[in-house]
């Protein structure tokens, strides 16, 4: 794994990065894509596109996740927000380079996939929920359904990646929240619970993949007044 130097020597002012920022009474993070901007390392300031920054609602208490590509390599670093220097620049210092394990906490990425849930346990009644995934990580998605999944239930969940070969993933989550979000629609997040470690390696590897195509694309960035 690189160290903090070696990231700040190859990174240049100018290139497309996504930033996993904390929303204040949120366990969710805001994934925004913006521009790196060398200053003074580890210091360095990210420029948004008008309007992307929630400049109202970010957690400043808490680290927040950049995600980097280096070479056609996946580079992920953890930083403290320091100040908002306008609604279109945030001032950061990185602490740390996260680990592919740490990574699966910070972040999620929006995929969009087909996904069925069904209940874990042995119940005299069985189910079965067609969803779609709003975002994945390793460590949990987030999944709109026609019906909720009560907080705390376990389920067995089978996921196709987007990438990859159609061999379903596998999984036994539990859901921590739902929450209707129009008719006959309910957003549900799912926390694995148990999951094999080579399907973890690839939801990793299809985050990584999807992550990559986001930072190829050209941020466009005005400088404010």
């Amino acid at each position: 794994m690189p160290t903090l130097d070696e990231i700040f020597s190859q990174i240049e002012t100018g290139k497309a990065v996504r930033i996993a920022l904390p929303i204040t009474c949120s366990t969710e993070k805001k994934r925004v894509s913006c521009v790196y901007q060398q200053t003074n390392p580890p210091e360095f300031q990210l420029l948004f596109t008008p309007g992307s920054l929630p400049t109202n609602t970010i957690d400043y208490n808490r680290k927040t996740a950049v995600l980097l590509d280096i070479k056609g390599k996946s580079v992920s670093l953890a930083a403290d927000i320091q100040e908002k220097i306008n609604d279109q620049t945030l001032r950061l210092v990185a602490r740390e380079v996260i680990s592919h394990e740490q990574l699966r906490d910070y972040f999620r990425v929006d995929v969009a996939a087909p996904l069925v849930a069904r209940p874990a346990l042995v119940k005299d009644q069985e189910w079965s929920l067609n969803g779609e995934t709003v975002d994945v990580s390793g460590s949990g998605l987030l999944a709109v359904f026609t019906q909720p999944i009560d907080e705390g239930e376990p389920v067995r969940v089978e996921l196709i990646l987007p990438t990859g070969d159609a061999e379903p993933i596998e999984a036994v989550a539990h859901a921590v929240r739902s929450r209707k979000i129009a008719d006959n629609q309910y957003q549900v997040a799912l926390h694995f619970d148990i999951i094999d470690s080579e399907d973890r390696d690839k939801i990793m590897a299809c985050c990584f993949e999807i992550q990559r195509k986001h930072l190829r694309l050209k941020v466009q960035v005005k400088n404010p007044e």
